[in-house]
């Protein structure tokens, strides 16, 4: 994966700063809508009382707020991409390639723009209100659309940028004959499907209305050529979806539906859970947690033969309950205990693996971007399914202790001999790590005994990171600029993926997708259990190769309904699905832990590194096998919740 950052140019410099400043103010609105959350909860305690339909208005609060952070992360290019064929494509290509996604970007939000703009116009003279405060629907799409249109703006200033950059790439290495085909191969399909619409769109129309299955085809193959030229993933799919919509519904019809759903999506209660503990990861961060977390863990287990990798293996779980992401858990204990470990005499094949596989905890641990996403995506529940993740998360953990166990035990020399009174340190580490520990209980607990809604849970996880930061002396206008930064990069990928997740599913279940191939695999006659192993091994391919948000966006529309349909649980399939791929994360030949941990220690051949993760994914394999066997693994618990 590759997030571009960086213009060159003055105007470009320029456009970074103020969209750079409007998403300080937005992050900043989503804060201050997280404190008066929070006093809404405690207000409900205290008193018993609460603000009446505070849902009402924080929801278009924080609509407005997080997309007021697209035009920066447009400016700071914070677009995902897979650079898989990155090596192979020349400088010239590269530099048309980005060109073109910079022009598609500019398309995507201009679209938005215009449609929220009208249907914008349609509430108001309409008069749409909300149903209790009576608050206008309309400046809120203006204010979205506003933002839209100013990231289109900024994404025509990085095209102007591109052109001259692209211009400027003297002639040298070209590309390899797999790119080059692959770009022919693209644009021959744009350039026929162009020129048939043109000529005939009726024909085009009526010709996907008689051979859905063949369209849709066609239109995962498009996919997979934009995402292997690097185009940006969120276009690539928003393209496919809107134009695949516009030959079934007609185009006035494509436009406003694409920017209906991405409005509404704006407007769910839940869509600032996502940015809130974004939040509360880069506070967590910010507070020292990594050190906390690491410690405990070292006082805990540093006293037995190995207990360094167990001491890593269990501050990433810890970690990864603040910050919910398996490549900044693996990059942050990467720094933190490779070091150690190294000064130690660890062998480099087993401090590295266990960095890569501890780093899978921090997308399993709740609380999970990767899961958010996945809720929003199938509108199921963000408490259940965080919940229906803890004992998977727990089975990780106890089976790469295992792995750590056995693997000194095949080769002791791999580990120095145990040191003694580490534990000394216990009571002052448990003391410093006390309010991360707490944080975690109180929201991962409020969400499991109802106490919570998860945009609540969310809200109070990010205060207390922020009060956690604060009371340590920790916040100073560099640090709070960083977590700002961090979380409005972070927020604009993301929803810009699910901008185009939005559309392009739109269009799959609008040509009735998920039901014929529901149709096809009951056809087969196969055992549910058989189909389920294949959907595995796919997903174990995808995570070597992809990232988790990628896969997500890609494959959810499709195979969730299917999965679905042969009896399978979603709290189920939504756990299973995200540890098959956070396997592939550590995945030779591709897997993207591996790369981080090679990136850190740049002495290590990445072919240890490899050779290192294999027990960890036999564990995995192990893990997966157990969840499949044993579904109330993942769904007991969620049927415990009150």
């Amino acid at each position: 994966m590759q997030s571009e950052t960086g213009n060159a140019g003055s105007l470009a410099r320029w456009v970074e700063r103020v969209t750079g400043l409007v998403a300080v103010v937005a992050v900043a609105g989503i804060l201050a809508g997280a404190v008066i959350v929070v006093g809404d909860v405690l207000a409900r305690w205290l008193f018993g009382t609460a603000i009446v339909a505070l849902n009402e208005i924080m929801s278009s609060v924080f609509a407005v707020a997080v997309a007021a952070t697209l035009p920066a992360g447009a400016a700071r290019r914070v677009n995902l991409r897979i650079d898989l064929l990155g090596a192979q494509t020349g400088p010239r290509m590269t530099a048309w390639l980005t060109l073109a996604g910079s022009l598609m970007l500019a398309a995507f939000f201009a679209v938005l723009a215009w449609r929220l703009s009208v249907l914008g116009l349609r509430y108001q003279v309409q008069g749409r209100a909300t149903a209790i405060w009576n608050w206008p629907l309309a400046p809120t799409y203006f204010a979205i659309a506003g933002f839209m249109a100013l990231s289109a703006l900024v994404q025509l200033v990085n095209a102007l940028d591109d052109l001259r950059l692209a211009r400027a790439v003297p002639r040298g290495r070209g590309s390899r004959p797999v790119v080059i085909g692959l770009a022919a191969a693209l644009v021959g399909l744009v350039l026929g499907g162009i020129v048939w619409a043109a000529i005939d769109f009726a024909g085009l129309a009526g010709w996907a209305g008689a051979h859905p299955a063949l369209a849709v085809v066609l239109a995962f193959v498009v996919l997979w050529l934009g995402v292997l030229l690097q185009l940006p993933l969120a276009t690539v799919t928003a393209a496919i979806g809107v134009t695949g919509t516009l030959l079934y519904l007609g185009g006035p019809t494509a436009g406003n539906v694409f920017a209906a759903d991405s409005a509404d999506f704006l407007r769910d209660p839940q869509v600032a859970t996502l940015p809130l503990f974004l939040i509360m990861g880069a506070f967590a961060v910010a507070a020292g947690v990594s050190d906390d977390l690491f410690r405990v863990a070292q006082a805990l287990l540093g006293g037995i033969r190995g207990g360094l990798a167990y001491a890593t293996v269990a501050g990433c779980a810890g970690f990864g309950a603040v910050s919910g992401n398996s490549v900044a858990t693996s990059a942050t204990f990467g720094r933190l205990a490779l070091p150690e470990m190294t000064q130690r005499g660890y062998a480099p094949a087993l401090s590295t693996a266990t960095v890569a596989a501890g780093g899978t905890l921090g997308a399993l641990v709740p609380p999970s971007g990767v899961i958010i996403l996945f809720a929003l995506l199938t509108e199921e529940s963000i408490a259940a399914l965080f919940v229906a993740a803890m004992v998977p998360a727990l089975l990780a953990i106890l089976l790469y202790f295992a792995t750590i166990w056995l693997t000194i035990r095949l080769n002791p020399a791999l580990v120095p001999e145990a040191e003694s009174g580490s534990r000394a340190d216990l009571i002052p580490a448990l003391i410093g790590s006390f309010p991360v520990i707490l944080l975690f209980a109180v929201v991962i607990g409020g969400l499991y005994g109802g106490l919570f809604t998860a945009t609540e849970s969310a809200a109070v996880g990010a205060v207390g990171a922020f009060l956690l930061a604060l009371g340590r002396g920790r916040l100073n206008r560099a640090t709070l600029l960083g977590v700002f930064s961090e979380t409005t990069a972070s927020t604009a990928m993301i929803y810009a993926l699910i901008f185009g997740a939005l559309a392009f599913s739109f269009f799959i279940n609008l040509g009735g997708t998920p039901q014929m191939v529901t149709d096809w695999i009951g056809g087969i006659e196969a055992r549910p259990v058989v189909i389920l192993g294949v959907l595995i091994l796919f997903y174990l391919a995808l995570g070597s190769i992809m990232d988790s948000f990628a896969v997500m966006v890609i494959t959810v529309p499709v195979v969730t309904p299917l999965v679905l349909d042969l009896g399978y649980d979603i709290l189920f399939w939504g756990v299973l699905m995200l540890v098959v791929v956070e396997t592939g994360m550590i995945t030779p030949p591709f897997g993207m832990n591996l790369f981080v941990l090679k990136a850190l220690q740049k002495d290590v051949p990445l072919g240890t590194v490899m050779r290192g993760v294999m027990p960890f994914i036999l564990a995995d394999l192990v893990k997966i096998v157990l969840l499949v066997a044993v579904p109330a693994l993942s769904l007991w618990l969620p049927g415990t919740m009150r």
